[in-house]
């Protein structure tokens, strides 16, 4: 007789994926890692392949493009891919807080006037046009200056950033764990604004602000629906053992190269530092939805001109719901 697939193997409509990441070594991006390199998309039947690109912008540009299938980013991204009627759905929250920190070198700490002193000055993100960019353009425009008034500097996720404190090119960054931990441990840079946090999330944003999430093409979804479960059921056991895991059982699934600095006793300091930042159980709140409109009508021209939307639309916690047995 034929050799019979398991049942769940069988209604997986695509097993083979691509996803595509902005800065996979940023802990932002951790559950992520964990759901891959603790085998949760195996056991769900998937192979996936993670495909690491400079920032969230462009890791966007590969799935809208057709490279990729699947994307991990910041929440935002949906959006304005929505504002540009490129249809997304936001499957699973990873993070609830941003966690993005903006570090300037210790000569603008001392005399930090807010947005002002960044005057003119170079600052450092992922890639421009990426979420840490964006949190410049929203500090810059809360503070009544114009995006145009520092000049952005694509650094990366990774060492770059510390290299670009020290060789100067950068006067000021914005930059997720580890890079925001690193810098000031090395005296390269202070934290002036934290959304570590949700009273530095609430400073920023106004609100509470989805962090990075998992997400596919709408069209995706309705062709593919077994698939878009099996990827949220992957997260939320990858979340899960987040939450239940200390930081030190969590470090020892990390290989070497994750760790940007090499140093595991103070990556195991961070992940208690920004542990509290993961989402439980990858469920997308209705409140930090709207908050990430706001925040996008503020900044972002295309989606003010867009009109009304839908936000209904481009996110669901059905997925995520029944991963949790709900």
């Amino acid at each position: 007789p034929a050799v019979t697939q398991p049942a769940a193997a069988q209604q997986i409509e695509k097993p083979d994926l691509t996803l595509a990441i902005g800065g996979r070594v940023a802990l932002y991006y951790l559950p992520l890692n964990i759901a891959d390199l603790n085998g949760y998309f195996a056991e769900e039947g998937l192979n996936v392949d993670v495909v690491d690109f400079q920032g969230g912008s462009k890791s966007v540009q590969a799935v809208v493009g057709g490279s990729a299938d699947v994307l991990t980013s910041a929440f935002e991204h949906m959006i304005v891919l929505k504002a540009k009627n490129q249809d997304f759905t936001a499957i699973t929250l990873m993070g609830q807080y941003p966690g993005f920190v903006l570090s300037v070198t210790p000569e603008l700490a001392k005399d930090w006037k807010g947005m002002e002193s960044l005057r003119g000055k170079n600052v450092g993100v992922t890639s421009p046009g990426s979420s840490t960019n964006k949190m410049v353009d929203l500090l810059l425009l809360g503070a009544g200056m114009e995006p145009s008034d520092v000049s952005i500097i694509g650094v990366g996720a990774g060492p770059g950033t510390l290299a670009a404190f020290r060789n100067g090119s950068v006067e000021a960054a914005v930059q997720a764990d580890p890079a925001a931990t690193l810098f000031e441990k090395e005296g390269l840079a202070v934290p002036v604004v934290d959304t570590r946090t949700p009273e530095g999330t609430e400073q920023v944003y106004g609100g509470p602000m989805p962090a990075a999430t998992l997400s596919v093409p709408t069209a995706f979804v309705k062709a593919n629906p077994n698939t878009t479960q099996a990827l949220a059921s992957a997260m939320v056991k990858a979340l899960k053992f987040i939450n239940e895991s200390t930081p030190e059982e969590i470090v020892d699934v990390l290989p070497e190269d994750m760790l940007v600095g090499g140093d595991r006793a103070l990556y195991i300091e961070m992940l208690e530092k920004v542990k509290p930042a993961f989402s439980p159980d990858g469920v997308i709140p209705e409140a930090a939805v709207e908050t990430a409109y706001r925040a996008q009508k503020s900044y972002n021209p295309a989606v003010a001109e867009a009109g009304e939307m839908d936000l209904g639309s481009v996110y669901t916690n059905r997925f995520v719901e029944h991963a949790n047995g709900s």
